[in-house]
């Protein structure tokens, strides 16, 4: 009985281990995907401003 309770704890030590890898690989690739999009937010806002700037300044040249 006692092999047995032992060997069981030690299954669950290893799938406990293998979970939290997985979830360490999960967080690290949301990080990535998370960084990607708020570059792509700060890319898109500037390109933004700059044809807003663009097209106030032609307006003042017409």
């Amino acid at each position: 009985m006692a092999l047995f309770a032992l060997g069981r704890r030690y299954q669950n030590m290893l799938t406990m281990r293998q979970v939290w890898k997985q979830s360490a690989k999960q967080v690290t690739a949301r990080k990535v995907t998370a960084h990607q999009a708020a570059k792509a937010m700060i890319g898109i806002t500037l390109l933004s401003a700059f044809v807003i700037w663009l097209v106030f300044n032609l307006n003042r040249v017409m």
